[in-house]
Parts: C-alpha cells; sequence; structure tokens
C-alpha cells in the first residue's frame, strides 16, 4: 500500500476482520481523519480509549508498517481527496493557539522550494530546453489550479519572443478548436497537478499517441497520469500546510527555465527585442500616449 491509496476505503475494508477494540481505533479514525491524522500515538491511544499497544497492533493489521506510516497515510489522504474548503477548515481547526500559522505557512513554502531545486535533474532542463526551442509554435494545456501556471508560463515565455497558445481557463470548444491545428512539429505542455483533472490528460495522451506530439509535463509526480507519457517530465512540489496546492515552487520552476532559455537563445532574443522595439516605435509616433503599453 502506498500514500496514493485512500486509507480509509482500506480499514473499511479491513473492517470485519478487526477486534472489537480494533475497531473502535477504525470508527474514530473513520469519522475524523482531519484531526487524527495529525495526532501523536499517545494522543490517539486517548482519543480511542486504547492502548498504544494495540493501535500499533491495528495499524499493521490494515497493512501499515507501523503508526507513523498509518498517520502519514492519512496524512496523504487529506493532501489528495479532501476539498480546498475542508482542507482550510481542518488546518484552522487544528490549530491550538500554540502555533503560528503565518510561520507555519512560510515554512512550508521555503520547504517546498528547497526540495524542488534539490532534485531538479539538469538531464531534464536540457530535455525541455531543447523541446521549447525546437517547436514551431507552443501550446499550454490547464485546468483549474494549474491554469495559474500555464499562465505565469505564457507571460514569461511570450515576452522572450516565444510563440504561445495559452489554453488555460479557456471554454471546451475553444480548447478543442486550438488542439486540433496542432501539428507534429508543435510542442503541447501539460500542467497537471493534484487533484489531476482528467480531459487535459486524456486529450494529451491521444495527441501524443495517434499525432506523435510532443509533450512536455510540469507536475508534482512523475508517477501521475500525465507524466507517464510524456516526453519530459519537471516535478516539483506543491504540498502546502492549509491549500490544495501550492503554486510557489511551480512558478518558481518556469522562472528558472526562463532564465536559462534566454540564457542560450541571446540571438534569437535579440533579433524579437529590436523588431518589438521598432513596432514600438512606430505606435508611439502615431499614438504618443501608448508609450506605457510596452512594459
Amino acid at each position: 500500500m502506498n500514500n496514493n491509496t485512500n486509507i480509509l476505503s482500506v480499514i473499511q475494508a479491513s473492517y470485519e476482520s478487526l477486534s472489537r477494540t480494533q475497531r473502535r481505533i477504525a470508527d474514530y479514525l473513520l469519522q475524523h481523519p482531519d484531526t487524527s491524522c495529525f495526532f501523536t500515538l499517545k494522543q490517539l491511544s486517548a482519543a480511542t480509549g486504547t492502548t498504544e499497544a494495540t493501535i500499533l497492533s491495528f495499524s499493521r493489521q490494515i497493512g501499515c508498517s507501523g503508526f507513523l506510516d498509518m498517520r502519514s497515510k492519512l496524512q496523504s489522504y487529506i493532501t489528495q481527496w479532501m476539498s480546498p474548503n475542508e482542507k482550510i477548515k481542518t488546518a484552522i481547526l487544528k490549530d491550538d493557539g500554540k502555533s503560528n500559522v503565518s510561520a507555519a505557512i512560510a515554512e512550508s513554502e521555503i520547504k517546498a522550494l528547497k526540495q524542488t531545486f534539490a532534485h531538479v535533474s539538469e538531464a531534464d532542463f536540457a530535455k525541455a530546453l531543447s523541446l521549447l526551442k525546437n517547436a514551431d509554435r507552443i501550446y499550454l494545456l490547464a485546468y483549474d489550479y494549474a491554469a495559474i501556471v500555464s499562465n505565469v508560463f505564457a507571460e514569461r515565455f511570450q515576452r522572450l519572443g516565444v510563440d504561445v497558445v495559452n489554453l488555460g481557463g479557456k471554454s471546451i470548444p475553444d480548447l478543442l478548436y486550438h488542439l486540433a491545428l496542432l501539428q507534429p512539429d508543435d510542442l503541447l505542455i501539460l500542467f497537471s497537478y493534484a487533484p489531476y483533472t482528467q480531459f487535459p490528460i486524456a486529450l494529451a495522451r491521444h495527441l501524443h499517441d495517434v499525432q506523435d506530439v510532443k509533450i512536455l509535463c510540469f507536475s508534482d509526480n512523475v508517477s501521475a497520469a500525465g507524466a507517464q507519457f510524456a516526453d519530459v517530465v519537471l516535478t516539483s512540489v506543491t504540498k502546502n500546510a492549509i491549500f490544495l496546492n501550492s503554486m510557489t515552487a511551480p512558478i518558481s520552476l518556469i522562472n528558472l527555465l526562463a532564465s536559462i532559455y534566454v540564457s542560450d537563445s541571446k540571438e534569437r532574443y535579440s533579433a524579437f527585442s529590436e523588431n518589438l522595439s521598432r513596432l514600438h516605435s512606430v505606435l508611439t509616433e502615431t499614438c504618443p500616449s501608448a508609450d506605457h503599453w510596452l512594459v
């Protein structure tokens, strides 16, 4: 059983095989997963009226290596299966007044950045840069929270002279119209983070398998469905103490990629910048008040 398994379903499936005392633990976890996932062994023992030894036995009975493993799986459940509003409520309710919420959030954001950049693969970055440079046109496919990241990507790379079509937040008809235009020399960038909206993944897989479109995937897990068929995967940590997805690390990853891209594409960017300046001059000559339009 891995951390992506719904631990509550496992407990329910094991219920009939549990002793009467173990069922008391199961009942408590099933009714209070949002708070019990933060308990210490001693606290869970007190809450269920059982011994610590019984809880350890219960943990092994449901397929966990021990209490800490069971608690980790409960926390993963909270992260992946609870709605954002439920998760916010849980984080507020578990605050006992002793912890500093702001400090906890700042610490989790810093930790996400450190973990992301500690595991950045230079080889994957090189492959991603190669895909970006060789693409005739780049399409960004994202939905829900992931659209935030695609918007940042579009803003960064369009200002570097890259031909980017951002489909994040588009209506389904508009999305399909644009995707129907993709050619084998184009690049599709899929942004896919938990809880992994399925239709963008299905569309990307079809374009990759049927039309041989290259896929660059930004995700939070190399084992995620969208990452499994991609040509290159760039992962970042998105877990946050309150919200379902933190976009701090993914956005920082894009900033790094954009910086390396422009550094490796100086001639291309210089040509784009010169053309942009000439067009801006024409615009301001005919409309002086438009000077502030180019930032």
